[in-house]
C-alpha cells in the first residue's frame, strides 16, 4: 500500500507515526508505535509495519520533527522517539486541514472476490466469507479489549481524548455491522446448498389446513 502524499510532501503515514506518539505524550519504540497503531488507528484506516514505522521516523527525524533518545531496556539498548514542538504544531496544521469534497472510497477485496466469483463453486465462497468473519471478530475482540484498556488506564477520563474513544467507538460499531452484513451475504449465497442456514433448523413441519368452504 503506497500512503498517499501531503501537501508538504509528507505521506499520510508521517503523520499518523505523529499522532500515535502525541496521543498520550510518550517516548515509544518503532515496535511500540506499530502496536499502538494496531490498537487505534487500525480499527478504521490502516497499521503500518514496523519497518515501515521507521522509514517515516527517518522522514520525521531530518524535519527536526521527532527526537531520538537512547535508552535501556533490561540489558538491551533500545531507541525511543519523541515529538517535538514543531511536530506536533504540523501536526495540528495537518489535522486542521479538511479537504472540502474528498471522495468516500470503499475498499473491499472479499467483497470485490465474491462478486466476481459467478459461476464459482459456493462451497468456496462460503469458505472465503467464514475465513473473514473470523477475522472479522477478532478484530472486534481486540477493539473491546483496547477499549476496556483505556478504561483501566484512566485514559479515557482525559478530554483531549474524547474524539478519540468516539471514533474507537465509531469503529467498534463498523465491525458489529460488518458481521452482520458479511452474515447475511454469506446466508444467501449459501441458500438452496448444503449449508443452506434453514437446514440448521431441526423442528417439525407444521401443515396448513385449510377451512373447507360451506355452501
Amino acid at each position: 500500500m503506497s500512503p498517499a502524499r501531503t501537501s508538504n510532501g509528507l505521506p499520510v503515514t508521517a503523520y499518523l507515526v505523529l499522532g500515535v506518539l502525541a496521543a498520550n505524550d510518550e517516548q515509544l519504540t518503532a515496535g511500540e508505535i506499530k502496536g499502538r497503531a494496531e490498537l487505534t488507528v487500525g480499527h478504521f484506516y490502516w497499521s503500518p509495519s514496523v519497518s515501515h514505522v521507521r522509514r517515516e521516523l527517518n522522514r520525521l527525524l531530518a524535519r527536526g520533527m521527532v527526537n531520538e533518545i537512547g535508552a535501556q531496556a533490561g540489558k538491551r539498548a533500545i531507541t525511543l522517539y519523541e515529538t517535538t514542538e514543531s511536530g506536533l504544531e504540523a501536526l495540528r496544521r495537518w489535522v486542521q486541514h479538511f479537504p472540502g469534497q474528498e471522495q468516500v472510497v470503499i475498499k473491499h477485496p472479499v467483497i470485490l472476490k465474491t462478486w466476481l466469483a459467478r459461476g464459482e463453486d459456493p462451497e468456496r465462497v462460503i469458505d472465503t466469507l467464514d475465513r473473514h468473519l473470523e477475522a472479522t471478530r477478532a478484530r472486534l475482540d481486540e477493539a473491546l479489549w483496547s477499549r476496556q484498556r483505556s478504561r483501566e488506564l484512566g485514559i479515557v477520563d482525559d478530554p483531549d481524548q474524547r474524539f478519540s474513544f468516539a471514533v474507537l467507538d465509531y469503529a467498534i460499531r463498523g465491525l458489529y455491522a460488518e458481521i452482520s452484513n458479511i452474515t447475511q451475504l454469506r446466508d444467501e449465497i449459501a441458500s438452496g446448498t448444503s449449508r443452506d442456514p434453514v437446514t440448521r433448523v431441526r423442528r417439525a413441519k407444521g401443515q396448513i389446513r385449510r377451512r373447507t368452504p360451506t355452501s
